[in-house]
């Protein structure tokens, strides 16, 4: 049973197609909370089930050197990012910059630290430990695997109806995915998707993503 669980590439799509399409579908439709709480509970479930009996995560040794350069990497994408989204913010909505930050500096904290351990890091642990521990070795293709993985992310947030957002995010998706193949910390990527969603909720972008402002 074991080996089927860990090795059988038609059990690993139908887990994608469920887990990662079907969830986000579940949570998107307009149906019972009921339904939605259950099947978000039994996706749960499943995934740490998996993760603890048939995957078995260990953490593997990691050349300190490529972090360190995959660390000025973020940092360059930062400043490209931080560029772009205030010179787009001041001619699209000048009066939304860092709003929040300077009037609500409370509520920006306190959203902050919500934000990064009930949306950054469950979603760390799942779309990049979980998602390429369980199925990067079904993909042949590098570039496939990476497009999916940020393609599932950016579905992820569907239930914001926004295609700015779902553009952010599989922009974000790529970018998180190579970091974790590059360097296979978790630690950094939790950084760098903390870096950046913070930022954005920073400079004013937090009412697309239903942040409180």
């Amino acid at each position: 049973m074991k080996p089927f669980l860990k090795n059988n590439k038609t059990l690993k799509i139908a887990e994608i197609i469920a887990l990662f399409v079907g969830t986000p579908l579940i949570l998107f439709l307009q149906i019972s909370k009921t339904y939605k709480i259950i099947y978000l509970i039994i996706g749960v479930v499943y995934i740490s089930l998996i993760s603890i009996f048939i995957e078995k995560f260990k953490k593997k040794s990691n050349d300190k050197n490529l972090k360190q350069k995959t660390l000025k990497v973020v940092g360059v994408n930062l400043l490209i990012i931080i560029f772009l989204t205030t010179t787009v913010l001041y001619f699209q909505d000048k009066d939304a910059l860092f709003n929040v930050i300077l009037n609500k500096p409370k509520l920006w904290l306190k959203f902050s630290i919500i934000y990064i351990l009930f949306s950054v890091i469950p979603q760390e642990l799942i779309y990049r430990t979980f998602f390429l521990k369980r199925y990067h070795n079904i993909f042949k293709n590098e570039f496939l695997f990476i497009f999916i993985n940020a393609i599932l992310f950016s579905f992820a947030h569907i239930w914001f109806q926004s295609w700015i957002v779902l553009g952010f995010t599989f922009i974000g998706g790529i970018l998180f995915i190579k970091t974790y193949l590059k360097t296979n910390s978790l630690w950094l990527v939790l950084l760098e998707h903390t870096v950046y969603g913070i930022w954005l909720y920073t400079v004013g972008y937090g009412k697309l993503f239903l942040f409180p402002v």
